[in-house]
Parts: structure tokens; sequence; C-alpha cells
């Protein structure tokens, strides 16, 4: 089975996250998508970031009915700081070596892919499909400016068709903040479930 790696601090996760989920699927270069939430993701002093074990819950709530999409903590039990895909990627190739593992991430992701640690193997080994972002997409030839030439003809095929989301968990988190996100604002872009999860644990408050 092909399962897509979908990494992220998810805090929270929205909309747009499931929407680039749906659409990996979709394409059919993939069969399954692997959530992965961040145990430990490098942020900015003072961002509110909800615990690990409440992000798993949130992102369990977005995929709720959604039969191809699976959570895991597979970065919990790895218990790294910093955790870098790689090593991850490889725990998970271990658990389940009947699976072939792909990686998905986003455009402005694939650009600095090549500053990622042991980006050369990571490129190597995994399948990388990447959703595209407006004006944050390299197209091959940029990718041949970091890359071997069959390296970035590869990396150029994984980039998905179609249009996703935008929706920002910084946004999303300032419109709870500034409390604009509490009626049918935040219900656009998370489902009622998740919106009264937010809410009832008070996450992303101005006071927290």
């Amino acid at each position: 089975m092909r399962t897509a790696f979908f990494g992220g601090s998810f805090n929270p996760p929205h909309r747009g996250h499931l929407g680039v989920a749906r659409g990996a699927l979709a394409s059919g270069r993939t069969d399954r998508v692997l959530w992965g939430v961040a145990f430990a993701p490098p942020h900015k002093p003072g961002r509110p970031m909800a615990p690990f074990a409440d992000r798993m819950n949130m992102v369990e709530l977005l995929i709720a009915g959604e039969p191809d999409m699976t959570c895991s903590d597979i970065e919990a039990r790895l218990a790294r700081n910093p955790s870098y895909t790689i090593d991850v990627l490889a725990a998970l190739c271990r658990e389940e070596p009947e699976t072939q593992f792909q990686l998905l991430i986003g455009g402005d992701s694939l650009r600095e892919l090549h500053t990622w640690r042991r980006a050369g193997e990571l490129a190597q080994k995994f399948e990388i499909l990447t959703y595209p972002r407006a004006g944050e997409t390299p197209d091959e030839a940029e990718l041949a400016r970091h890359w071997p030439p069959e390296t970035a003809k590869k990396l150029a095929r994984g980039i998905l068709p179609g249009k996703f989301f935008e929706i920002s968990s910084t946004n999303l988190r300032n419109l709870v903040a500034n409390q604009a996100g509490t009626g049918h604002i935040m219900q656009q872009e998370v489902p009622d479930a998740l919106a009264e999860y937010i809410r009832s644990h008070q996450f992303y408050q101005k006071d927290l």
C-alpha cells in the first residue's frame, strides 16, 4: 500500500489540511494519508502551542469519517528533538516493511527541500508528493538549480494537480484570540466538533 506521510504541527488542523490530504488521494498517486503530528515542533517564542495529545485528538476529529486517513503518534514515540523527516520515515519503514511510504509536503517545503537533513537520501529513497501553493511551488528549472537533473525531474513529477486551500493555522489562531473565530468564520475552517474542542479547552486564547 502506498502511504503518504503528511507531517505538521497541526496547531490546529483545519479544512485546508484536509483538502490537501483529499487532493493527494484523489490524484490516484497514493492509497492512504498518514498524518504525523510533530511532537516538539520549533516555533517562535510566545506562540500558543496546544499539547501533543490534544493536537492528535484534533486531527482525529478533523479526519473522522475519512476511511483512507489515519493519524500517527510516531514522533512522540521517537521523542527526538529536533525530529528529522528522514529519521521518522526510516522508523515507519521498520514498523511497516510492506508499506511503500511517500512524503506529502507543500510547495513552500519543496522549494527548501534541498536544505533539509540528508535531503539527497530523502529524495532518492522516497517519492515526494507536493501540493501546490500559490507563488510558492518551484518548477523543474528552479529545482534543477539545487538538484541533479534526474532528481529535479522526479520532484517535479511529484507536484500534484489541482488548487488547494490556503487556510493558515496562524490565521485561525488569530481568529480565536480575537474572538472572531467563535462563530461562523471558525466553522468555515474547521468542523463543528473540532471548533467545540478548541473552545472547550480554551486553546489559543490571548491569555494563554
